[in-house]
């Protein structure tokens, strides 16, 4: 949050923010007292010199005043906009899902990279107008909160945009959020393959930016994009090689893949290999169904009847058709100053006869390491998730979440990321965890005793699972059976009738 125009040359000296901040107290004293300005907003002018600095920075030989006046614009824009309340679970399903707006991957600089799809926008109605807006200037806050004053890039994708995408209202609000309000948070903004039709539109909105604006601005395509991304980076459709895949859940939460399980098949121990395998039909293949799926009452398959099971129990596990996963709810890391790596774990058990695909995904992919991120799980043999901080980001987890996604799978030979790519969500289960930290000297994980029984708990349980569905199995197979030997007896009586009648007519004298 600062002011002032996209520049942020040098840093500005103490006095030089002393008398700013004592300018813009005595100025703007009616609109403080009138409660123009959000108190959260005014007790960090008065008290954060780091922020001052920031609004100083963009200007430092600018007079005093038009300083406090960029300040009192700002807070004004903070005040309408309500920025210090939102948050995540301010903005619904439909914004999330959208995939609009999001950051992925960072630029050449080490620059997180906020990118902003166009051909997704719509004009709407001003309630739908100023939604968009929040939403997007809550990425740039919630991106500024975490690191103060660190720059970032955005990229307006373009391709594939049209007239009905053109909104110079939301262009204008794009532009003032680094313009005005959030001043050296921007590095550079990509217009990534703008279509001629937009010429005229650009004309306009040179005229709203200085000219060290303009500067920062760069149009690039999928031949020029590199020199700012670099091409791992940088997604397939524009050109590079990473294989993003994001989903949200019902919460309007992103999920990213720290990894990407290819070329994949099921080897004996539900380990990957890269040898080429025929696909079959994913219909044939995938008999999964989304723990979310079925309802407290609903009216279960008699073959799933029995098995279906979700609860949380004594031992802090959540189970599932497809998979017993462990911790239930709460991926808990342990603070330790004599531990150079924080980590903790989740343990996914299968609980039925057939292989379990899954895979781990994250809120933000550059915080953790996570190993591995994707496999199988096969009956009786429970797999360990490991999840790493990375260094630097030991307090900064609160927020963030992991997704665990799993599918059943009955043909071993299937290539596993083709499989991912082509099964229907609803065959996919999905169980999400929020992350909290422990500073307590005691890490809440259980010792290492107790998870080998747990571990052997849960092996025991797979085993009867496997047991109920033989049983099954075997139970149907007997009712074939009996159908079987009742049409043979119904058959065999039917001859019996019909053999004595065809005997006396053949014997029978002439009339």
């Amino acid at each position: 949050m600062a002011a002032g125009d996209f520049d942020d040359d040098e840093p500005a000296t103490p006095d030089h923010m002393s008398s700013v901040r004592q300018v813009f107290l005595d100025k703007y004293r009616d609109n403080i007292e009138k409660g123009c300005y959000d108190d959260r907003d005014l007790e960090r002018i008065k008290t954060d010199d780091f922020l001052l600095e920031l609004y100083c920075r963009h200007q430092p030989k600018a007079k005093v005043e038009e300083v406090a006046s960029l300040i009192h614009e700002s807070l004004k824009w903070r005040m309408e906009y309500q920025i210090n309340d939102l948050s995540d679970d301010t903005f619904d399903d439909k914004m999330w899902e959208q995939r609009a707006i999001f950051f992925h991957n960072t630029d050449k600089d080490g620059h997180k990279v906020l990118i902003t799809q166009v051909k997704l926008h719509r004009k709407g109605d001003s309630h739908y107008l100023l939604t968009v807006k929040k939403f997007f200037a809550w990425h740039i806050e919630k991106a500024f909160q975490e690191n103060p004053g660190e720059p970032l890039m955005l990229l307006f994708d373009m391709d594939g945009a049209g007239l009905a995408n053109l909104d110079m209202d939301f262009i204008r609000f794009c532009i003032n959020c680094f313009k005005s309000n959030y001043p050296c948070i921007l590095g550079l903004m990509l217009v990534y393959e703008m279509p001629w039709i937009f010429n005229a539109a650009w004309k306009i909105i040179k005229t709203w930016l200085s000219p060290e604006a303009v500067q920062k601005i760069k149009f690039v395509d999928k031949g020029t994009i590199q020199e700012f991304i670099s091409r791992d980076k940088l997604m397939e459709q524009m050109g590079g090689t990473d294989k993003f895949h994001s989903s949200y859940t019902a919460s309007g939460t992103m999920f990213c893949e720290p990894d990407t399980v290819t070329n994949s098949k099921i080897s004996p121990d539900g380990a990957s290999s890269s040898r080429k395998v025929k696909i079959s039909e994913p219909s044939s293949l995938l008999r999964s169904y989304s723990s979310d799926s079925f309802k407290e009452g609903s009216r279960l398959p008699l073959a799933l009847s029995s098995l279906e099971k979700k609860f949380h129990n004594k031992d802090n596990c959540f189970q599932t058709r497809l998979l017993s996963i462990r911790p239930a709810d709460e991926l808990c890391f342990q603070l330790d100053e004599n531990v150079k790596e924080i980590y903790s774990t989740i343990s996914l058990s299968n609980t039925l006869t057939n292989p379990i695909a899954y895979k781990v995904k994250t809120t933000s992919p550059e915080k953790f390491r996570v190993r591995p991120s994707g496999g199988v799980v096969r009956p009786g043999s429970p797999v360990t998730v490991n999840v790493h901080i990375q260094p630097g980001f030991e307090n900064k987890i609160q927020s963030d979440k992991f997704l665990v996604r799993a599918m059943e799978v009955t043909d071993e030979s299937k290539d596993v990321a083709e499989l991912w790519k082509t099964v229907q969500r609803e065959s996919i289960m999905e169980h999400r965890l929020r992350c909290i930290i422990n500073s307590e000297p005691v890490c809440s994980r259980p010792a290492n005793d107790i998870t080998t029984l747990t571990e052997k708990v849960e092996v025991l349980q797979s085993a009867v699972s496997r047991i109920e569905r033989r049983q099954q199995h075997v139970i149907l197979l007997q009712l074939v059976f009996l159908l079987v030997v009742i049409l043979a007896i119904v058959s065999d009586y039917w001859q019996s009738l019909s053999a004595p009648q065809d005997h006396k007519s053949k014997y029978c004298p002439a009339q």
